[in-house]
């Protein structure tokens, strides 16, 4: 409760937008970890994705 307090009063915005902040971390980190867990799967898969980007980069600056 005391670590709580003293993080309120050093962010003056009090618990606003903490919650939120944690919820974006959480999905990033799945996000993250679901990436990984495909490129071990599926190698392949990463080839096909970044051919994929490089393919529309390059119909973007055309």
């Amino acid at each position: 409760m005391t670590q709580h307090a003293d993080e309120k009063e050093l962010t003056g915005r009090g618990d606003a937008g903490r919650p939120r902040t944690e919820l974006w971390e959480f999905l990033g980190m799945a996000l993250v970890a679901g990436g990984l867990c495909v490129a071990v799967v599926r190698p392949e898969l990463c080839d096909d994705v970044v051919q994929s980007l490089v393919t529309r980069a390059v119909e973007l600056t055309r």
